[in-house]
């Protein structure tokens, strides 16, 4: 059996870069909790694009933080020259986010082995849904770490 080896994305950044700026795409998995329950560690891989700027509120971008972390959260709204961001599970917003940040926009999900776009009309509905319950979405995030539901 074939061992995986991990790779730092700071390592392979010039790469997907390079990939993304010649119009290809590129696929990463999924690491973390900050984007359930849309996507799931181990389960769930996303492919990037070169994103067409400005992004759009429901953009799904993959960037980097000025510290250097990469994270990839979701824009729930535009502000003039910036993006309030925040993770499907998650309720604290990320403001100040630009445009130079920005490595990669999602445009298809694979979930055990099936593709979406991120056009797709289930995944548009699920993201105007979930942004929706914004409000209480503390409470839900609580509730699912209990495991009501």
């Amino acid at each position: 059996m074939e061992e995986k080896k991990r790779v730092r994305l700071e390592d392979i950044l010039p790469v997907i870069e390079e990939k993304l700026d010649a119009g290809g795409t590129v696929k990463l998995p999924i690491t973390g909790t900050s984007m359930l329950p849309l996507l799931v560690q181990g389960r769930d891989t996303v492919t990037l694009a070169k994103p067409e700027l400005p992004l759009k509120k429901f953009d799904l971008p993959f960037y980097r933080r000025h510290d250097g972390v990469f994270v990839l959260h979701r824009i729930i709204s535009v502000d003039s020259g910036s993006y309030t961001m925040c993770g499907d599970n998650q309720w604290v917003k990320e403001t100040g986010v630009s445009d130079d940040m920005i490595i990669g926009i999602v445009c298809e999900i694979t979930r055990k082995g099936k593709s979406f776009s991120s056009n797709n009309m289930r995944y548009r509905i699920y993201v105007w849904l979930w942004h929706l319950l914004m409000p209480i979405r503390k409470y839900i995030v609580k509730l699912r770490g209990k495991k009501i539901f």
